[in-house]
């Protein structure tokens, strides 16, 4: 069953561009297998097929590289990161980045901590047990990082006033949204303009399936 799912994965990963270490390989087969298991007990994602998982969950993570370059050395937040997706699989592609996962729910946090721990990844990452409000008030956060990313259903305007404070002077935040986002990014202006930030591209995976698009936000003179 390992062998196959591996093998699907590399084939898509391969197709899509981007190809996969024999350790990456094993360490998204080892996240599978851990969100399988842990999804018995803790609502951890709805999609249980493996072609889905490989497709909504993993190769969507990634193919945000597409069109940003996250690389080795940046820092790195992910807002309710839930079971760990852009954030994890994003630390298995591109090793060296430097992992914050933010995410206020206790039972996700101990399975992230679980499954970092099985992935061995190394100590440039960090889980915290947290609302994002709160980290957006901290000094150990503000103005910090290169790239904040959010996959989640919170709209622009919910998560402007603290995705935007967490960004260094030419930091960057990814919100991973459907194609279908105009209405949304109409009513997030005013309030990104207020904030201190505005919208600087939007991209459409060349994924088809996964219907993404990644809005690219980033902060102007006289921001946060």
């Amino acid at each position: 069953m390992e062998k196959q799912f591996c093998h699907q994965l590399e084939e898509v990963f391969n197709s899509t561009g981007f190809p996969l270490t024999p350790m990456q390989t094993e360490q998204l087969a080892v996240y599978r297998s851990e969100l399988e298991r842990w999804n018995s007990h803790i609502n951890l994602t709805a999609l249980r097929d493996d072609a889905e998982i490989i497709h909504k969950h993993f190769l969507d993570s990634v193919s945000v590289l597409e069109h940003c370059a996250i690389e080795d050395g940046h820092t790195v937040i992910d807002i309710g990161t839930g079971a760990g997706f852009p954030g994890i699989v994003l630390k298995i592609y591109i090793p060296n980045i430097h992992l914050t996962l933010v995410e206020a729910s206790q039972k996700k946090v101990a399975f992230l901590k679980y499954l970092i721990s099985q992935l061995g990844l190394d100590s440039s990452i960090q889980v915290l047990a947290e609302r994002a409000e709160i980290c957006a008030e901290s000094d150990v956060f503000v103005n910090t990082y290169d790239w904040v990313l959010t996959r989640y259903v919170a709209s622009l305007v919910q998560s402007a006033a603290y995705c935007l404070p967490l960004l260094n002077a030419t930091g960057k935040w990814i919100a991973y949204k459907s194609s279908e986002k105009d209405v949304e990014i109409r009513q997030s202006r005013d309030v990104l303009k207020e904030l201190g930030g505005e919208i600087e591209g939007m991209y459409n995976s060349r994924v088809a399936q996964l219907n993404r698009c990644y809005i690219v936000i980033r902060r102007v003179d006289g921001g946060i």
